[in-house]
């Protein structure tokens, strides 16, 4: 039995943690794309950012489960978290691919990872797998032959786990299910 063809948006990184920035725009391309829905994937070794100790993989993963809760059209998937090593975006959407062989896959990309988007493994058979769509949270990136999703969004993953380790709020810069994951696990005090 063959399934049935979806718009897919992939969106992978260390969400480190999820913050509104990232639910945001995740909304706003679902609905300008017109795509079936979104699946988060956080990784469990980025390989971009080798030199920084992330998060624990199953906590980002609580978080990133916590946040989008009960939001229509958004779903987590743990494969990257369950696989050793560093989590490359070519072996996430051949697995995909695999499972959902009918689904067209927009696979996003932060603004601010597109100068190294050419770094990526195996980045042609890549392109030729998905269609890359930029989240743009400053909307003034160079201009790529990519789907743009703009919108002005003053939040960063950096910026939380400063505030936290700064003993600052947090409040409405992420879901209150993530907070609370943050502060239950003493996430980010010593950054």
């Amino acid at each position: 039995m063959r399934g049935v063809a979806r718009r897919t948006g992939l969106f992978g990184g260390s969400f480190d943690p999820i913050h509104n920035g990232h639910l945001i725009l995740a909304r706003e391309a679902r609905e300008r794309l017109g795509l079936d829905r979104v699946i988060f994937i956080p990784a469990r070794i980025s390989p971009h950012k080798l030199d920084r100790n992330p998060a624990p993989a199953e906590l980002r993963l609580a978080m990133v489960r916590a946040a989008i809760a009960g939001e229509a059209g958004f779903e987590c998937d743990d494969l990257e978290v369950r696989r050793e090593g560093p989590s490359y975006a070519i072996e996430t959407v051949r697995e995909l691919r695999g499972r959902f062989p009918e689904d067209e896959f927009l696979y996003f990309i932060g603004e601010d990872n597109l100068a190294k988007l050419s770094t990526w493994a195996e980045i042609d058979a890549l392109r030729r797998m998905v269609q890359f769509v930029v989240l743009d949270r400053d909307a003034g990136g160079p201009d790529e032959n990519f789907p743009r999703i703009c919108r002005q969004v003053e939040v960063s993953s950096t910026e939380v786990r400063n505030r936290v380790a700064r003993g600052q709020s947090i409040r409405y810069l992420l879901p209150e299910a993530a907070c609370d994951i943050i502060y239950r696990n003493g996430l980010y005090r010593h950054e």
